[in-house]
């Protein structure tokens, strides 16, 4: 045969060369295990992430429990603000109905205070309506007017 050597690898590992090289006076290397190819695209690997990566789940479920907040809180303002717009509406019209109700008694008392109808008042009541007044002058002690006829 010849002089060359075998420089082919077996699958078995490295715990087949001792026995080529002989190991009288070196000491056993540690053996590493074989790596085997990656599982397909469609399988799963029962591995754990890598570290330092934290899983998508409760990230996404957080943004979704976040979302589904602000969207009810959202609703229950815009709830709030049309409850607020309804009571402002008809604390307006109940103003305006107050406002009608002054004017009309405003009206009512000018009515009551002019002095035809105080006039009137008094004749049915049975007064007699005065004399002419008398002014009595301070600087000169005079009094002016006209007092009137004694009928």
């Amino acid at each position: 045969m010849g002089t060359k050597t075998d420089t082919r690898r077996t699958t078995k590992g490295r715990g087949a060369g001792k026995a080529r090289t002989g190991a009288a006076g070196r000491p056993a290397a540690p053996t590493r295990p074989v790596r085997t190819k990656a599982p397909a695209a469609g399988t799963r690997s029962a591995r754990p992430a890598a570290p330092g990566r934290a899983p998508k789940i409760p990230f996404v479920l957080l943004i979704l429990c976040l979302l589904a907040g602000a969207l009810v809180s959202l609703l229950l303002l815009r709830s709030v603000v049309a409850q607020e717009a309804y009571t402002i509406t008809s604390l307006q019209s109940e103003n305006r109905e107050m406002s009608y109700v002054e004017q009309e008694l405003e009206e009512s008392v000018a009515h009551l205070e002019t002095s035809e109808r105080i006039a009137e008042e008094a004749e049915r009541m049975g007064m007699e309506p005065g004399d002419a007044p008398l002014f009595l002058d301070l600087d000169n002690g005079e009094i002016t007017g006209d007092a009137g006829s004694d009928d």
